[in-house]
């Protein structure tokens, strides 16, 4: 079973007051509540500091951690049990990792790519081996360049996903009569449309940032209200801000149409041929789930031996298979099942990475912005 990839808040500076007023807004059926319940469920587990090299200990997304066929695979190669914790948020691994101080117990961690530049100001990410990574070679270079880590000191990105639209293919012909190309499609046809939009602020107010030609990371608060302005336009076309709970609706026509996250959508279309997943023509938002050591870990021998398992060919095709995920590995793409090649939408081309953006670590005081307008939309709702 597969949590969303991206249920959390973008920055732990507005983590805490979010929290705060979310059983409000919840009141008024704003945010999703994970109807399907935390499938982490092992918050409070520990793990011993202190231990055997025959046992790696990793945290992460549980379309990683719960993947069997890897874990065992891995074991077969290596002889190293893996025995896996999955979180459903990247302030909660980061939360835990900070109140150990180094002592968490994990020697393997899967931040996403804003995260690493965070624990690596805060010192809690140890300097990777790369002796003991031959198969980096399979990583195309220019993932290995990326801003949040340039030269992929401490972490090495392994999927690439983005934000984009999915919609029900029969339901839009009937009511509007034309799919969608872009955001704009969104303004356009407001009227007519039921959508939800993610439960991720800088996601949303990215989106609509975007269309006005600013930056998914614009830091002026002027332009930020034009932002959210902008979104209060879609008020009477959104159902709900969710980041799970769209996919029946959407299957079964009672939602059009969905901003999502990329492995969620192209999972569905893979189920449901009338439901699509596009990136809009004028880009989008773009991100990669990464590999890392935090600092403390007790198995650093088994840590890179992981890594540079996950990066073999054939193994970064089972993991792009199984989580519908774009791989950073250029001798898996032609691994990749054929039905999920031929997704136009699972990895953006050249010319879209050129007009997309990645979300980046703002200063808080920005990011009250951000949340102040965020919550005055959301509770436009209730």
């Amino acid at each position: 079973m597969s949590i969303s990839r991206r249920k959390f808040l973008r920055q732990t500076a507005y983590a805490t007051s979010a929290l705060a007023s979310a059983s409000t807004l919840a009141a008024c059926g704003i945010f999703d509540t994970n109807p399907q319940g935390s499938e982490s469920g092992k918050d409070d587990v520990s793990r011993p500091v202190t231990q055997d090299k025959q046992t790696l200990y990793i945290y992460g997304w549980a379309t990683y951690v719960n993947n069997q066929e890897v874990l065992d695979g891995f074991t077969k190669e290596t002889g190293i049990k893996v025995v896996g914790d999955a979180y459903d948020s990247n302030e909660v691994m980061l939360a835990k990792l900070e109140a150990s101080g180094g002592r968490s117990g994990y020697s393997i961690i899967y931040p996403s790519d804003y995260m690493v530049t965070q624990m690596r100001d805060l010192k809690l990410l140890a300097p990777l081996n790369k002796k003991l990574l031959p198969n980096l070679s399979n990583i195309d270079r220019n993932f290995l360049e990326l801003p949040h880590d340039r030269g992929a000191v401490f972490s090495i990105p392994v999927s690439l996903g983005t934000t984009g639209i999915a919609y029900n293919v029969k339901a839009v012909n009937s009511i509007i009569g034309e799919e969608p190309t872009d955001w704009s499609y969104l303004w356009e046809h407001k009227n007519k449309l039921r959508i939800t939009l993610v439960n991720d602020p800088r996601e949303v107010m990215g989106m609509a940032l975007h269309t006005l030609g600013s930056s998914y990371n614009t830091k002026e608060p002027e332009t930020i209200e034009q932002a959210f302005k902008k979104l209060r336009e879609l008020l009477p076309a959104i159902a709900n801000f969710t980041t799970d709970a769209w996919r029946d609706p959407l299957a079964s026509g009672d939602l059009m149409m969905c901003m999502a996250f990329s492995g969620d959508a192209i999972s569905l279309a893979r189920q449901d041929p009338n439901i699509k997943y596009i990136l809009p023509n004028s880009g989008t938002s773009i991100w990669t789930d990464t590999l890392a050591i935090p600092r403390g870990a007790s198995n650093l021998e088994g840590a890179h031996a992981w890594i540079n398992y996950v990066m073999k060919p054939e193994v970064a095709a089972k993991i792009s298979d199984s989580n519908s995920f774009g791989t950073t590995n250029k001798l898996a793409k032609s691994m990749i099942p054929d039905d999920l090649k031929a997704i136009k939408a699972l990895e953006p081309t050249e010319f879209m990475v050129a007009k997309s953006d990645r979300i980046t670590k703002l200063d808080p005081a920005v990011l009250q912005i951000y949340e102040g307008f965020w919550t005055r939309l959301i509770t436009g709702l209730g």
